[in-house]
């Protein structure tokens, strides 16, 4: 067996987000906030608060290579609006209202059903989500998402990052690297699966082990056995009957099951069957690109580890490493 800590460690270093970078887009997004605060006070109303979402504020989110785009979402939430909607604007009107906000804050700047997006010449773009705080038909407090096809529909993002949350306080901090791996593996093959889907397959199909590359190919084993099984993926909060794998076609369907259980396979061969590490390196890089390190080939395939025809319980199925 490879003992592949030290690659996986030096990988996520790569990958994880700069402490540069992260400040770069911290500016962005604080001028932003302070430029529709602005206009929202100089015209009698209340200031909206706004709310970090999505993979930055889950400390997930993986460095762009150079012809990659990075994406922060910033929640805008307006206040001075009553928890029933007879009054609420209609969500094209605030579209309007935050678009005309930021004009010429940047060159490039787009509406779309969801948000406005402010694109960046660094290689990022902010995404303005806008939301007004109401009540469900239980009598919940709950944010709604200003949809300029779909009208308002609820929507609670800090609810995932909180679940999100208690999940990594559950398995600890290599969740999050998992889910990075993931998706540096979905950005370099161009694998069509969303990063909060695969944010929730991580959490729910997480298998703990020694290190990283023992859990990373237990949790793909077990997304595999899930998908299956039921090609579903359920959002864990409101609105939690929205299925994010619904728009697969079976033919989709069948394409990511493969790809998942080739990279479960070269993951597999990586630990097991190479040599040593370099070579173990050079099979991993074919899945994640250059930025995976390359091994030592004196580093050589412990004898501790014999393969038999017995299988592993895994998730509650049986797999072989055969």
């Amino acid at each position: 067996m490879n003992d592949l800590s030290n690659l996986f460690s030096a990988f996520n270093k790569k990958i994880v987000l700069t402490d540069t970078y992260k400040e770069n887009i911290r500016r962005g997004r604080e001028a932003l906030r302070e430029k529709i605060n602005a206009s929202y006070i100089d015209n009698g109303l209340s200031a909206p608060k706004h709310s970090s979402q999505g993979s930055f504020h889950m400390h997930t989110a993986i460095m762009p290579k150079e012809e990659e785009d990075f994406d922060l979402d910033n929640g805008v939430y307006l206040q001075g609006y009553a928890t029933d909607q007879t009054n609420w604007p209609a969500p094209r009107s605030v579209h309007d209202d935050i678009l005309s906000t930021v004009k010429g804050h940047t060159k490039d700047i787009s509406d779309k059903d969801t948000c406005i997006r402010v694109n960046y010449q660094d290689n990022y773009h902010i995404d303005l989500p806008i939301y007004i705080m109401g009540k469900d038909d239980t009598g919940n407090d709950v944010a709604y998402l200003a949809h300029t096809t779909k009208d308002w529909q609820i929507s609670d993002p800090k609810a995932l990052s909180d679940w999100f949350t208690e999940k990594v306080k559950e398995h600890g901090k290599v969740l999050r690297r998992t889910v990075r791996y993931l998706k540096a593996w979905t950005h370099h093959n161009s694998i069509n699966l969303k990063g909060i889907t695969i944010t929730i397959l991580a959490s729910e199909c997480f298998y703990s082990d020694e290190n990283d590359s023992l859990i990373l190919l237990g949790t793909i084993t077990n997304i595999i056995d899930r998908l299956e099984d039921d090609f579903t993926c359920y959002k864990p909060v409101r609105p939690k009957n929205e299925d994010l794998l619904s728009s697969y076609t079976y033919h989709e369907q069948q394409n990511l099951l493969e790809d998942l259980k080739t990279l479960k396979n070269k993951i597999n061969d990586a630990i097991y069957d190479s040599p040593n590490e370099r070579e173990a390196s050079e099979v991993l890089r074919e899945l994640f690109g250059s930025r995976f390190p390359l091994g030592n080939r004196e580093n050589k395939n412990g004898e501790d580890y014999l393969k038999t025809n017995q299988p592993e319980s895994v998730g509650g199925k049986n797999r072989h490493y055969a």
